[in-house]
């Protein structure tokens, strides 16, 4: 099964990035980490459950729903990951990788690339459960449209982290989006991803969303094919995923 939306596509490239939010019905977060460290996360989606139909018979497949929800215990992970990259891991794991092609979005604006059409907003909220008054929620809404047949098919969840000034980074996690698959795709729909982050309250007014799509996994991609290794010279090139969004804010 292919790694991804939904977890079945790929989430984009190997590297790290409602106003007043409601409550998420959450554990106390414990305590965060000094001002820099990166935050980080793992996700939990539970996994579907299965109907049957006539005995001794096995029933297809429930239909994949077209909104994923992430756990509670995912947010959870936002706070007890924190602090678990240091500096030095970072700087040996970027030494490794290629450098990052940045095309920059003015606040409000949306930009067009590759095939799909991409908007960020980032906006502070109420913390879910009682948090440290140095650390700041913030909700980023992400909105994508695919402009044509091959966009609608690009649905690889992008990689996304928030940047300060200074390069520090902070993990942004999912826990939401309602990105149509298939069939029910259409182009120059909106669809939305809605993503959570925990940053220092001194940077939440000035962190920019970094949006690292995946260019080259498609939905309609045979599985035999999932895995094989472009021969063109032009999508060997963009499976490097060195192109990353920056929204302005």
């Amino acid at each position: 099964m292919p790694p991804g939306h939904g977890g079945q596509h790929p989430g984009g490239g190997a590297h790290g990035m409602a106003a007043g939010g409601g409550a998420l019905g959450m554990a106390p977060p414990p305590t965060g980490p000094a001002e820099g460290e990166h935050e980080t996360a793992a996700s939990s989606v539970p996994p579907p459950t299965s109907g049957g139909t006539a005995e001794g018979q096995v029933g297809p497949p429930p239909r994949r729903p077209r909104t994923v929800m992430l756990g509670v215990s995912a947010i959870v992970a936002l706070l007890v990951g924190v602090g678990a990259p240091t500096v030095d891991a970072y700087l040996f794991y970027r030494s490794g990788q290629p450098s990052d092609i940045e095309h920059v979005v003015e606040a409000g604006k949306e930009l067009t690339f590759e095939h799909v059409s991409w908007k960020a907003q980032v906006e502070t909220m109420d913390p879910p459960q009682p948090t440290s008054p140095e650390r700041q929620w913030l909700k980023i809404t992400i909105t994508r449209k695919g402009v044509d047949e091959t966009g609608i098919r690009l649905t690889a969840k992008p990689e996304l982290e928030l940047r300060d000034r200074d390069d520090r980074r902070w993990q942004v996690e999912v826990a939401e989006d309602n990105v149509a698959l298939d069939d029910d795709a259409k182009v120059g729909a909106a669809y939305t991803y809605t993503a959570v982050a925990v940053v220092p309250k001194a940077v939440a007014g000035q962190v920019e969303l970094h949006l690292r799509p995946n260019t080259t996994y498609r939905s309609d991609t045979p599985t035999e094919k999932l895995f094989a290794i472009p021969t063109d010279p032009a999508e060997q090139e963009k499976a490097k995923h060195k192109d990353v969004l920056v929204f302005r804010r």
